[in-house]
Formats: structure tokens, sequence, C-alpha cells
């Protein structure tokens, strides 16, 4: 569509005027005030009606009075020149189009020019400052109803068509209509059914073959509900059905095995005869009750009833008192035992957090210790000899020293001889220093060095007196102080380390022996191992007791289990086995001499009858167990709570076979989209099927009405039954015709849906082609991430929020100039802005001017605008400028005077 022409009649502060549009991109240059704003809204009134009269939108009444509206000459393939004349006081504002000498209304010209509206026109031909503010039409969703909108895609065909199939389901049904055809049969079929149910309920005799009919009613009702999801599965086409909640269902129901009917059947039959027979039994209890009464007879009775397990159980009277000498002696040895482990515990002051110690280690402990001592009476010995030997020696130095004062100063030394001295000296270090390796030959090795020493010195002394041999005896001695002290410092070295070994080691075991003398610790440790061996032994005899207490106990069990009936009837609480056993001989005694006294009376017949009955309920009992334990039942008493879940289970399962008989042609197996595509035709199938099964059972159904008809008195009721067969025959043909357009329009418009996101990304590419020609390159494409829209560059992405206010107003423009692009073979509508450069600074409206110069090759652009500067961009690149200020002659002139 292309705008030709605008002839104002009245519109706002325009009358009477003219303005004629070029094909391609102009500008129409006026100052504030001039009525830019208004000769757009003036185009839009013209093709989408006058705006509405609010107190936040302007009013373009003319204020002189003048005809409200004008005339607008456009040009629409294949029709060319096409006027549309409006004017608000004609016709309530609707349009008249001239098309070719003919006269149409605003009907043919929505049709002509859609996909066009006014919500379209606004949100993409037309740039206006505030429109370029909302940010948040740049979402995904929003691009795919635009490209939807604008028919890019090829839908434009298919949404007049699905308009009109919505517009003919609109004359036929709405949810809250009153009027139309559909809803008027419904509410009618509704009233029918009310009468037939009132007319109904006046024919009791008659209710068995009115109930078949509403069976037959309910599962054609189930039937339609089936052809009804089969046309909702067609129409989602990629959707499940509306039995999903069944599936459900039936999936959750679980696969739990039920007992065979027939063993229900024979448990059920049990159930009954042993009831009967307890009932029977409740009788004879009253008769007898009725003979006994005020007569002290329930003890007797209670005996006649438990006189052969009472016999039984004094005839093993020999072996449990066996048992419980046994147990007896058992825990006897128990508390003996106990009672010695209580002595040691209160001896030894052992608790459950203080066990008896492990003397294993312990002993080492003390045996380290005791050889630690051994070795430092070994180092002390040593060293008393050592002192003992150094004090000749220290007398004879001092002898020499006092006879020869000289001795002290130095002197020359002789070679020969030291040499035996020598070896002596080395024998008695080897002696030392490998003592360690030597072991007890050391001081062999060291007291031959000390032998060669001294006998060196007496040949010494002895072939010579002179002062030399006196000075080498001297040296000698010395020699041998020295090595004395040597040794004696390493003893003592040593001597030192052992008591510290000794003292860590006495530390370690204070813990157990306390302030106890060492001296006295092993004695001590040999009675605290002899107490722990006893613990021990005691522990285990304990334990031997309590088990062999705890197999006599549990061996009297059984007799014990054995009491319980008689608890209520005779003093047992809290006694002894033996003592159990003994009263219970008194009572059968005692009771044996009532018996043998009331043989003869009535009372007696019926204790044997009771006692015949009660047998046989038990042997019958008997007879049944393997059944009922097949069932997991004890007791015949919970038979009654059994049949009742048997039968919540049998229902379940029946509700499941149900449900699979339903859901496994809809569920046949785990679907996925391509299946569903794949499912169209055999919806169809199923389709047809299902209309035979209605219409089978709509013949079932007519056959009881004829039945019901014969056995009437009158025929009100079969007429009210063939007003409803006619009605509800009605209300299907307009269902059947309703649901067919609602599912051709939902495929419509899935098709269109997919087509519009085939589009989405030549939208972004041709957007972001004029995002870079508008930012000189700066940023250079336009995409999605996460449904939100973001640009990027060379190097780095930005978000809108990112963005500068006028990059944010080129961005909204290049995505508008990308629809357009992507429908440039068929212009839908002109490209109108105004102002929408307020954020510009020169360099992005010089690039706007140079895009729209570019577009309007092949497009229609109208600019309106008060801004100076866009008029020399304008004129700068050759595009046509028109003034509103000189009137409608100077817009043909394409002139400015500045």
């Amino acid at each position: 569509m292309i705008i030709l022409k605008a002839e104002i009649t009245g519109f706002g502060k325009y009358h009477e005027q003219q303005f004629h549009f070029d094909r391609h991109n102009q500008l129409l240059f006026g100052q504030n005030e001039m009525g830019k704003s208004t000769l757009y809204q003036f185009i839009a009134a013209m093709l989408f009606g006058f705006p509405k009269k609010t107190a936040k939108k302007k009013d373009y009444t003319p204020r002189n009075g003048a005809a409200y509206g004008g005339k607008l000459w456009i040009e629409i393939e294949p029709y060319g020149e096409v006027i549309v004349e409006r004017y608000r006081q004609v016709d309530r504002g609707r349009a008249k189009v001239h098309v070719n000498g003919q006269i149409t209304n605003e009907d043919w010209l929505a049709t002509h020019i859609q996909p066009l509206n006014q919500a379209l026109f606004a949100d993409v031909f037309t740039f206006q400052q505030e429109q370029l503010n909302q940010i948040d039409k740049l979402g995904e969703e929003a691009l795919h109803q635009s490209l939807i909108s604008l028919g890019i895609s090829g839908s434009q065909n298919m949404l007049q068509q699905v308009a009109r199939f919505e517009s003919d389901n609109q004359q036929v049904y709405k949810p809250r209509g009153q009027k139309l055809p559909l809803n008027q049969a419904l509410k009618q079929l509704g009233k029918l059914q009310q009468q037939i149910a009132d007319k109904e309920s006046e024919e009791a005799h008659l209710q068995q073959q009115y109930q078949k009919i509403a069976q037959i009613q309910s599962d054609i009702g189930s039937l339609q509900a089936r052809n009804q999801s089969l046309n909702e599965a067609y129409q989602e086409n990629q959707q499940r059905i509306s039995h999903w909640a069944l599936y459900e269902e039936w999936q959750q129901i679980p696969d739990r095995p039920v007992a065979d009917p027939q063993q229900a059947q024979a448990i059920k039959t049990f159930y009954q005869t042993y009831q009967q027979l307890t009932e029977e039994l409740r009788k004879k209890e009253a008769e007898l009750d009725q003979l006994e009464q005020g007569q002290a007879s329930d003890k007797y009775f209670f005996y006649l009833d438990h006189e052969q397990p009472i016999n039984h159980l004094l005839q093993q009277q020999v072996e449990i008192v066996r048992i419980s000498d046994r147990q007896t002696a058992a825990e006897a040895k128990r508390a003996q035992a106990i009672q010695q482990l209580n002595q040691l515990v209160t001896k030894r002051q052992w608790r459950s957090e203080s066990p008896p110690f492990l003397t294993p280690p312990i002993r080492e402990a003390l045996q380290r210790l005791d050889h630690l001592k051994v070795r430092d009476n070994e180092i002390k010995r040593r060293q008393q000899w050592l002192a003992e030997k150094a004090q000749p020696l220290e007398a004879t130095v001092s002898r020499l020293e006092q006879q020869h004062p000289t001795l002290a100063g130095g002197q020359k030394k002789r070679n020969g001889s030291w040499l035996l001295p020598a070896a002596g000296l080395v024998l008695v270090i080897l002696g030392f220093v490998l003592g360690f390796l030597l072991g007890p030959w050391r001081w062999a090795v060291s007291g031959v060095g000390l032998i060669v020493i001294i006998g060196s010195f007496i040949l010494n002394q002895k072939s010579s007196t002179n002062p030399q041999q006196v000075k080498e005896e001297w040296q000698a001695a010395l020699l041998q102080l020295d090595l004395i002290e040597e040794e004696q410092a390493e003893l003592q070295e040593e001597a030192q380390q052992q008591q510290q070994s000794i003292d860590r080691k006495q530390q370690g075991l204070l813990p157990f022996f306390g302030q106890l003398p060492s001296e006295e610790w092993a004695d001590y440790l040999d009675a605290y191992e002899a107490d722990v061996a006893a613990y021990q032994h005691y522990l285990q005899e304990e334990a031997e007791a309590s088990q062999a207490a705890q197999a006599a106990s549990a061996a009297l069990a059984p007799f014990e289990a054995l009491f319980q009936p008689y608890l209520d009837w005779l003093p047992l609480h809290n006694k002894a086995i033996t003592d159990k056993l003994a009263i219970l001989a008194d009572f059968a005694k005692e009771m044996q001499t009532i018996k043998l006294s009331r043989l003869q009376q009535p009372s007696t017949l019926l204790a044997q009858q009771l006692a015949r009955l009660r047998k046989e309920r038990a042997d019958m009992v008997i007879g049944a167990k393997e059944l009922l334990q097949q069932q997991g039942l004890d007791q015949p008493a919970e038979i009654s709570l059994w049949l009742k879940q048997w039968e919540s289970a049998q229902r379940t399962q029946q509700r499941a076979a149900e449900l699979q008989a339903m859901l496994t042609p809809i569920f046949p197996e785990k679907v996925d989209e391509a299946t569903l595509r794949q499912e169209k035709d055999r919806l169809r199938a199923s389709q047809a099927q299902v209309q035979e099964a209605i219409r089978v059972q709509t013949e079932d159904r007519q056959k009881l009405e004829l039945e019901v008809a014969a056995s009437q008195k009158n025929g009100t009721l079969n007429q009210l039954y063939q007003e409803e067969s006619e009605l509800r025959a009605a209300i299907q043909d307009l269902a059947v015709a309703w649901g067919s357009r609602q599912l051709a329009a939902a495929i419509l418009r899935d098709i269109t849906t997919e087509l519009s996101e085939q589009q989405l990304p030549q939208l972004l590419n041709a957007a972001s082609t004029y995002f870079a020609q508008l930012t000189n390159g700066h940023y250079q494409q336009i995409l999605f991430e996460q449904g939100m829209l973001i640009v990027a560059n060379q190097s780095e992405t930005f978000s809108i929020i990112d963005l500068s206010t006028g990059t944010k107003d080129q961005l909204i423009m290049a995505i508008r100039f990308g629809y357009l692009s992507l429908q440039k073979e068929q212009p839908i509508s002109p490209l109108i802005i105004d102002d929408g450069w307020l954020h510009y600074d020169s360099v992005r409206k010089e690039s706007l001017v140079r895009l729209l110069a570019d577009f309007g090759e092949r497009y229609q652009v109208i600019c309106l605008s008060s801004d100076q500067e866009m008029v020399s961009y304008y004129q700068k690149y050759q595009q046509p400028v028109y003034d509103l200020s000189k009137g409608c002659e100077n817009l043909v002139d394409r002139q400015i005077v500045e």
C-alpha cells in the first residue's frame, strides 16, 4: 500500500488542506505546533477509524465547526488508486471506499490491507519517540507475534481463513452466549432432559428399561466424549488428549496379585458356615444360661470346654517340673557368679567405663623397667671400681711431683721408650670403643692394655733410675688417670640416660600401681592378674548360667502359653509355673467333683452339645487352615476385613481393566513429536469407528425406547424421547461443524507460528545489517540469548540495559527496518517517522538519513520533523524536503528556503 494524497476537511488545526506524498523517501518539515503529529493521526483515522475521546488523549475535533474528517488517496495492488472517505458525523464514522468507480465499505478496506491493522500500523510502521522507549517489545515472543501479524512468512491467507472460521463459529456458539443456535439447542436439551426425568420418576415400573436407556445414553456420552477427544487431539496436533488423568490413574494402580475368585468364594462359604456355628453356639449358651440362672456354673462350663487341654497339660507336670528345676539351678549359679563379680568390682573399683586393665603390656613394661635397673646397678658398680682404681694412681702422681718438681715442665720425648705404653693404650681404647661389640671381652682387652702400660713403666723404671725414667712413670700414671676419667664421664652420661628411662617407665606405670612402692609392684601385678582371671572366669560362668536359664525359659514358654486361656478364671498371675500347675490341678479336681454330681442334669446335655459344636467349629477351622494361610489369615475373625479388602482389590483390578480397555488405543506406547504428527490419519480412522459405535448404541437406545413406548399408557414420554433424539441430532450436527472449524483454525495458527519461527533468524540478520549501518559499524550483530535480546560487536556482547538512550532508539529502529525488509516485495504500509531521532547526535542523524535514502528506493518513507539539521542532511543526500508552513503549493516544489 502507498499513500498518494491526503485531503483534510477538518481535523485538529487543519481544515480544507491537501498534502501530496512522494512514492519514495521524503521529509515534511515544520516547526513545533505546525501539525506534523496531527497529519499522522489523520492518516491513521482514515485507515482505521476515529480515535475515541478520553481524558488522556488529544481531541482532534475541529473547533470551527467544520466537518470532522476528510479523504485519503492510497494505492492497493491490483486495484490501483483507492479513495478512503470518512467523516465522524456520517454513518457513525464508518468509511466509504471508492474502488474503480464503485463504492464499498470499510470491511473491504480492512480485508484488502490485511494483515495491516491499527496495532500493527502503530507497532511496526510508525516511529514516534514514545514508541522508541518501549524496550519491553523486543522480547522473542513479541517479535514472533509481529511476524505473524505482518504475514511475512506467507501466513496472510491462512490468517484470513482463521478469521473466517472464528467468525463463523462466533455465529454458532459462545461460552456465555444466549441466542446463538448451539447455545439455545443446549439450553433446550437441558430443559427437555429435566422434563424426561420428571416423567420417568412417575413411572416406577419402567425404571429398569429407563436405566438401560440411561446406561446406553451414558455410553453414547462417553463415545461422544471420545469423539470430541479425537477432535481435540487432531486440533492440538502436538498435544496429548484429555485422557491423561485416567492414564496416570491407570499407571498408578499397583500390579498386585489378587486371590482367585474360587478361593475367595471358598473362604466366604467357610466364613458363613463359621458364623452359623458361632450363632448356634451363642443360642445354646443362652439356653444354658437360662437353665443355670442363679447357679455358679461359669467355671464348671469353662472347665467342660477346656477339660481335654487341662488334662493334657497336667499330664506333662513331670517334664515341666524338671525344666523348672533346671532353670532354678541355672539362676542360682548365675546369682552366685554375679555376687563374685560384684565383689571383684568392689575390690578393684572396676566400672563399665573403666574395665580391668590388659596386664600383658603392663608385665612387659615392668620387665623392661627391671632390665633398666639392673643396667643402672652395673654402671654404679663400674664407677665405684674406677674410683678405687684411680686412688693409687693419683697418689703416685702426687708423690712423683713432690719428689721431682720439674716434672710439670716440658721436655723432649724419647723415641723408643713409649712404644710399649702406646700399644697398651691402644688396647685400652679399643676395649672401651669396641665394648658394645665385644661384650664381656672388652674388660679383658682393656685389662691387657693396662697391664702392658704398667709393665712398660716398671721395665723403664727398672732399666733406668735416671730422671727420664721417673718422668716416664709420671706420664704413664697421668695417662691412666685420663683414661679412667674419660670412662667415668661416659658412664656418668649413660647413668643419666638410664635414670631418665627409669623415671619415664615408672611414670607410665603410675596410673596402674598408684602410690604403691615400686618394690611391691611385681607382687601387686601377680595378685591383679589373678583377680582378672577370676573375673573372666565368673563372667563366663555367668554367661553360661544365663544361657542355660534362657534355654530353660524358652523350653517353658510353650507351657506358659498353655496357661493363657485360664488366666481370667484362675489366680495364675505372677505365679511360678509349678504353682500354676498346682492351682490348675486343684481346679481340675474340684470341677471333676462337680461333673460327677451333675451328669444327669439338662444343663449337662447342653454343655455336651456346646462341646460338640465347639469341636465341630474347631475341626472346621483346622480343615480350612491351609486355605486361610494361603491368604495370610490366622484367625476366622480376620476374614471379614479380608473379604472387604479383596472386594476393594477386585474393584481396583476391574477399574484397571476398564482403564486398560479405554486407554490402550489412546496410549499404545510412548510417543514423540514426530509420532504425533503421523497420528493424524489414525485419528481420522478412530473417529469413524467411534461414530459407528455411536450409531449402534443409538439404534439400541431406539429399540429400548420402542419397548418403553409399547408399555406406556400414553405417548407423552415417547414424544419427549423423540424430541430429545431430534434435538441431539441437531446439536451433534452443529457441534461437529463447530469443532471442525475450530480444529482447522488451530491447525492454520500452528502452521503460521511455525513459519514465523523460520523467519525470525532472517529478521535478526536484516536488523543486524541496519543496526551496523546506524551505528557506523560499532555494533555488528543482534541475537537472542535465553529469550533476551542482546547486541554484540567484534569483541563482546551487551544487554539492552547497558546501551545508551540513542543506541536503544537505533536498535528499535533497526528491528523495525528488519520487519519492513522482509516484506519489501509487497509493502504492506508506508513507513512514517515522527521526530524519531531526538536522542541522536549529528553522526547518528546522518547515518539515519543515509539509511532512509537507501531504503526509500524500494519503500515509501514519510518523515515528519522540526529538526533543521535533518533538513541539511536530506539536502546533502538529494532527498525531497517539503515545508509544511508554506502550504500545499510549496510541497510540489520539493524545496525549502532557509
